[in-house]
């Protein structure tokens, strides 16, 4: 998903300290609710404020690819499984268990007794069907992949029927069982939120998209409760949204694990993270992730600031659209491997993020079990080198200290990334300037972030961009690097192909399905 800001301090209630590229040291994770300390009681009643940079562009998961609006519809759809925050295992959430059939072919979840929405509707199984249905109509989501090996998606998808046959819903609501045409790995955890994320009151939204249709012009993309939730089935309700000002939430009574303490969550909207700071330090936010690493000192000294470190899946980076109509030579690999040779990551890390950061060689970041930097090639900064491969990509260096590509045009080109994050802005100067030494000319643009968002839309019209990852447990990579979502409101927006890489995703399913025939002969012999 796309991170507005890497997370850096989060404070007082729940406070935390972490990296530009990954997180520091654990000393535990985050929930729902903050811990009381041993001499402390906790104490019901008042509100909790959050520091934010930028408004939600929805606050619904079906089309959400960023987590500035995945922190708001967090509070409301709810998953039936979740991430266990100790060891990473997927446990039940709102579904009490979960099975899968010994061929990998059939997904069965019961859902728990008793769950009840916000406005007093049960939640059940229909819920669960609508919203993997709102995905596959949708066409602005990026979670359709998700419902690659299940029977019958692909024909609702294309109108041919008007619901998905391999999603099926009996015993009163309470058993959603899910057909697959092969195995799909990752599936209980990536179908426990209907493949969006997040389940929706369908009963509320069907008065705005009804699923049962074979109308694909129709679907949930644009309708007036993506900003305007109806109910929840989370911990908070939404109660109002003042665009450039605040999300505001008051507790939900009826929270199958018991209501907040706290009446009221607000996310409050701020210029940057200095605006931010400053709120902390007052007691105006209680609450905040985007604290400056070179505020760190300041902040700390605050007695009524908690900090707490742990280390997180999230990373920034720096993007190079492969398809730029204005910098043909980003298709070049030489001039790519020129441009990680250009760079000085560990200088970003000593003096914008002050060494609260780490570089990272792989997507997948240090903190997850599958991180594995083997045989990677691991840049350092080397201006000869990178102008010597400049040159082999066919430039020739102009008078101006700019080299000229092979069409004569001179090889400048813009870095965008939303302003109001500091380090990323600082991120910004650094390449400017150092990209200068190796003969490319960098033009800086600063932009909101969901202007940066609607900008780097998959298409020529952009060139490099500074932005993050915030990354879940299953390791996945699909839906970022997978040739195939490079399409409208994919994630894909580097344009990366390599069919190697595209052939594995079917490789490593093959491998699991003969696995898994070799585990069920065993047990039959005994």
């Amino acid at each position: 998903m796309r991170q507005q800001g890497i997370p850096r301090v989060v404070i007082a209630a729940l406070t935390v300290f972490t990296l530009i590229a990954t997180a520091c040291a654990p000393t535990g994770g985050p929930s729902t609710s903050a811990s009381a300390g041993p001499s402390e009681q906790p104490v019901a009643g008042g509100r909790v404020v959050i520091g934010s940079t930028g408004d939600p562009k929805t606050m619904q998961p079906v089309i959400s690819g960023d987590t500035t609006s995945s922190g708001i519809w967090q509070w409301f759809y709810l998953s039936l499984t979740r991430s266990n925050y100790k060891t990473g295992e997927t446990e039940p959430n709102l579904a009490s268990k979960f099975e899968i059939s010994s061929d990998g072919l059939t997904l069965t979840y019961t859902i728990r007794d008793n769950l009840v929405w916000s406005n007093g509707d049960p939640f059940t199984g229909d819920d669960y069907k609508y919203t993997a249905e709102a995905v596959m109509r949708s066409q602005k989501t990026v979670r359709r992949s998700t419902f690659d090996n299940v029977v019958g998606a692909a024909d609702y998808r294309a109108g041919k029927t008007d619901n998905i046959e391999g999603i099926q819903v009996s015993n009163a609501g309470k058993t959603v069982t899910i057909k697959f045409t092969k195995v799909f790995c990752p599936a209980t955890a990536a179908l426990g939120g209907a493949g969006a994320g997040g389940i929706l009151p369908s009963k509320a939204f069907k008065a705005q998209w009804d699923n049962k249709t074979t109308d694909t012009t129709k679907n949930i993309d644009d309708v007036p409760f993506n900003m305007n939730p109806p109910a929840s089935i989370g911990p908070f309700i939404f109660k109002s949204f003042q665009p450039g000002v605040q999300v505001a939430m008051t507790k939900n009574d009826k929270y199958f694990r018991g209501a907040p303490l706290v009446d009221e969550l607000i996310v409050k909207n701020y210029a940057d993270a200095t605006a931010i700071k400053n709120a902390l330090m007052v007691g105006e936010v209680t609450y905040s992730t985007a604290v400056n690493p070179s505020d760190n000192d300041e902040v700390s000294k605050n007695d009524a600031l908690k900090f707490y470190r742990y280390k997180t899946s999230t990373y920034d980076y720096i993007g190079w659209n492969l398809k730029a109509a204005k910098a043909p030579w980003l298709a070049n690999v030489q001039v790519r491997q020129a441009l990680a040779y250009g760079i000085d990551a560990p200088a970003i890390v000593n003096k914008v993020v002050f060494g609260f950061g780490s570089q990272v060689y792989a997507h997948t970041p240090p903190v997850s079990w599958a991180y594995d930097e083997t045989g990677l090639t691991k840049y350092t900064r080397d201006v000869t080198k990178a102008k010597q491969l400049i040159e082999q990509a066919g430039a020739k260096m102009g008078p101006d200290g700019v080299y000229r590509w092979t069409d004569g045009s001179p090889m400048k080109m813009r870095i965008e990334t939303n302003q109001g994050n500091n380090v990323r802005e600082t991120i910004l100067q650094f390449a400017q300037a150092q990209y200068k030494d190796i003969g490319i000319q960098i033009d800086p643009l600063l932009e909101s972030f969901n202007a940066l968002l609607d900008r780097t839309q998959p298409g020529p019209d952009y060139e490099g961009f500074i932005i993050g990852w915030s990354l879940g447990a299953d390791p996945d990579p699909y839906s970022i690097w997978h040739s195939s979502q490079s399409g409208k409101d994919q994630f894909n927006d580097v344009f990366y192909a390599n069919p190697v890489v595209s052939e594995l995703r079917s490789i490593d399913v093959q491998r699991d399905l003969e696995r898994r025939e070799v585990v069920v002969q065993a047990v039959a012999a005994v």
